[in-house]
């Protein structure tokens, strides 16, 4: 029985999802997802207490991508080049703040939403540890586990002692969310054109990172925060 109610749920999540992306939290309607899942508008409810609940359960779906890629990102500290390691990164993220943008747009304005992406709700979602406060709860987690991450190599120097984790952090995440952000709102052609950046999200990130990383790389290592150069055999 178990099993069932659980592909329920899932079936339900993932028409969420479906709907959400399609038509925006604030169109979305629990009848068209109901439809969608192919179930009676009520059984949503077996599985969610209400519309906020089912919306909230699918940002966190979506948000799981971009945590695990965090998580990643932490484990890498001192291996490849940092260059690689955040390069890795910034596509993951550009093409989750693209999904992620027509989702979340009218979140701003509802306040049950922004309570529980404040108590840390993605995660719990998800069934990890919530983090209910403090500076690494909510939104913020991935921004602080970014500046884990840059401090790290700080510590292993990879990157200079006077680079700025926080500003590093932010100016890379940033620019994830503004290449999203232009490219729903004019286009990839207008975004290549106009703005004179790559549509291709890969190739953006590539960009990107040699640009934040300019001058935070210490002198005389090799690419990108590798280490010491090598000068001989």
């Amino acid at each position: 029985m178990a099993p069932a109610t659980e592909s329920m749920r899932d079936r339900i999540l993932a028409a969420a999802i479906e709907v959400i992306r399609g038509r925006g939290i604030v169109a979305a309607t629990t009848k068209e997802i109901a439809r969608a899942a192919g179930v009676s508008e009520g059984s949503l409810y077996n599985h969610f207490a209400n519309k906020t609940a089912l919306f909230a359960a699918a940002l966190g779906e979506v948000t799981s991508g971009a945590r695990a890629a965090m998580a990643e990102l932490l484990g890498a500290a001192g291996q490849g080049t940092v260059e690689a390691n955040l390069t890795r990164l910034a596509a993951r993220m550009t093409a989750f703040y693209a999904e992620l943008l027509p989702m979340t747009g009218p979140v701003l304005a509802d306040p049950d939403l922004i309570a529980w992406l404040r108590a840390d709700g993605p995660a719990e979602e998800q069934g990890e540890p919530a983090r209910p406060g403090g500076a690494a709860a909510g939104p913020v987690l991935g921004h602080a586990a970014l500046i884990g991450y840059l401090e790290a190599e700080q510590r292993a120097g990879r990157l200079r002692p006077d680079a700025a984790p926080p500003y590093l952090a932010a100016a890379l995440l940033g620019g994830c969310q503004q290449h999203a952000f232009l490219t729903r709102l004019a286009g990839p052609a207008t975004v290549a054109d106009g703005a004179r950046l790559p549509a291709d999200p890969a190739e953006f990130a590539a960009g990107l990172v040699r640009a934040v990383l300019a001058g935070a790389v210490p002198a005389g290592t090799g690419p990108a925060g590798t280490g010491p150069a090598r000068t001989g055999p």
